[in-house]
């Protein structure tokens, strides 16, 4: 998504550095925000693949020093602010500049309904505001999002997000996902037919078929497929994510079953 919006924007593919959170030291991070002149750093809170959510507390003072945008792509992981038991696990969004949130994901509300959420609102307006006859601002920015956002039609996001709340109840919904991942990988991680890969991942389970590290993962997922059972793959691994409320537990072992089956039989 870096690279994407690196391209664009017009900002060139060449300034996109990337770097291992676990590697990078505090200085050599230091080192390439003043040889590279970088403004904005992104990091990811719940990642798609993994879920993996990195804290960026050991680079923080260097951005602070430096004056560094610190964007956070909380896509995933934000879902947790929603709940009041796991709130906690994004304490570390409130240092962020901004955020992005995808509400469709764990949320399970229907797409699209994103948003991004910053610390300073008065930014919005002075990078958005703009004057044009065609546009409408007599009711000012309280109504009038096209003077703070890229986009004008996009207020539905919003509604749709306060329905779901209003009607269903989304503190549940969230709090359903991080307590249906952590039983699940329990039971992925005492099956010794499977070995589970990121047990600190508190919203995937991600697992492999013990012993068969030479399966072809499009055929096996092809062959579920052909059973009537769709299941997410990520290159070399199987990941589930619990979003679906009807995703129980005997569902899993289920779901298990026909992998280790498909996988034993047709790969």
């Amino acid at each position: 998504a870096v690279v994407s919006t690196q391209s664009t924007g017009g900002l060139g593919l060449e300034n996109v550095i990337k770097l291992d959170y676990e590697t990078t030291s505090p200085e050599e991070f230091e080192r390439i925000v003043v040889e590279r002149g970088v403004f904005c750093v992104n990091s990811t809170f719940g990642t798609t693949s993994h879920g993996t959510m990195e804290s960026m507390a050991k680079f923080e003072e260097v951005m602070k020093r430096h004056g560094v945008w610190h964007h956070v792509d909380a896509c995933v992981g934000a879902a947790a602010l929603f709940s009041s038991k796991y709130r906690h696990l994004a304490t570390e969004l409130a240092r962020a500049d901004s955020i992005t949130v995808d509400c469709h994901k764990l949320l399970n509300i229907s797409m699209q309904c994103s948003c991004v959420l910053v610390r300073e609102g008065a930014l919005l307006n002075s990078s958005s505001t703009v004057t044009a006859p065609y546009l409408f601002h007599k009711y000012g920015n309280n109504v009038d999002i096209s003077q703070r956002s890229f986009q004008c039609g996009r207020r539905a996001d919003g509604f749709k997000l306060w329905f779901c709340d209003a009607v269903d109840d989304l503190d549940a919904q969230a709090t359903l996902v991080f307590d249906r991942a952590a039983e699940m990988k329990d039971i992925v991680a005492g099956d010794e037919r499977f070995t589970l890969l990121y047990p600190n991942s508190p919203t995937h389970i991600c697992f492999r078929v013990t012993g068969r590290e030479d399966i072809d993962y499009e055929t096996a997922v092809e062959g579920l497929r052909q059973r009537g059972s769709f299941i997410e793959y990520y290159v070399d691994y199987f990941r589930l994510v619990p979003v679906n409320p009807a995703f129980t537990v005997q569902v899993l072992k289920e779901v298990l079953d026909l992998i280790h089956d498909v996988v034993m039989t047709e790969c």
